[in-house]
């Protein structure tokens, strides 16, 4: 039997916004191709594919051990991987609020501004960000402001 050769994820796969689709179609088109780079040498390393009823499988029992949650149920066509709980997520951007003295900010700063490219949260998915901005309010350690779109949501902190 053929040995496996251990998969080494390529240094794009640590950065954050790699995994939320990007809003350029140049930087999309170029992202695309990196995602299908990465899938290809793991299917290499690994000597094999992944049926769709497999990865749904997978993700059901990631799913049930709380790294991960469908957000159609029903469906089943996006899933959110939580690499750390909503609950890290909260901590984190919580602690950046208190060092950075950022009091209220909008949805689009926390993911896109310049103040938090050194963040772990910078790019996050807006969906999961607005999760994790959820935790922070049943935490009582903020709130959110609900504008005319998803772009003009806002969080204050409560420091």
């Amino acid at each position: 039997m053929a040995q496996q050769k251990k998969w080494v994820a390529p240094p794009i796969h640590s950065f954050p916004p790699f995994f939320t689709r990007q809003p350029t179609s140049d930087t999309w088109e170029r992202q695309k191709e990196l995602w299908g780079e990465v899938i290809l040498s793991y299917c290499q390393a690994h000597s094999g594919s992944l049926k769709l009823d497999v990865a749904v499988s997978l993700l059901d029992d990631l799913v049930a051990r709380g790294g991960a949650e469908w957000l159609n149920a029903k469906s089943k066509q996006r899933c959110l991987v939580w690499w750390r709980k909503p609950e890290e997520w909260a901590a984190l951007i919580h602690g950046w609020a208190n060092v950075a003295g950022q009091s209220i900010c909008t949805v689009f700063e926390l993911i896109h501004g310049d103040t938090t490219e050194s963040e772990a949260f910078h790019g996050m998915d807006d969906t999961a960000l607005k999760k994790v901005l959820e935790v922070l309010v049943r935490q009582g350690k903020g709130q959110i402001f609900y504008g005319s779109s998803d772009s003009d949501m806002g969080f204050k902190f409560a420091l």
